[in-house]
């Protein structure tokens, strides 16, 4: 699947390794957005989501994502109180 840099970005604030709570917690944020053209980007990212054979790679696809962008933007960074 590909994903463009904000689904990756969304992915990495609001995703977890658990497909389901990820989709619902999704859900919850398009519900909770005032915005039309945030609600149609979570409900885009919800049905790329959604897929049937996603669900069976998920786990290993949210890894991946979280890898990359530790290494691509967070590269040199360190948590500063």
């Amino acid at each position: 699947m590909t994903m463009n840099i904000n689904e990756k970005k969304a992915l990495y604030a609001f995703g977890c390794p658990n497909h389901q709570a990820t989709i619902q917690r999704l859900r919850l944020l398009t519900a909770l957005t005032p915005d039309p053209r945030t609600k149609k980007f979570f409900l885009n990212l919800i049905v790329k989501l959604s897929d049937d054979d996603m669900e069976s790679r998920y786990t290993d696809f949210y890894y991946d994502v979280r890898i990359e962008m530790e290494s691509t933007f967070f590269k040199g960074r360190k948590y500063e109180p």
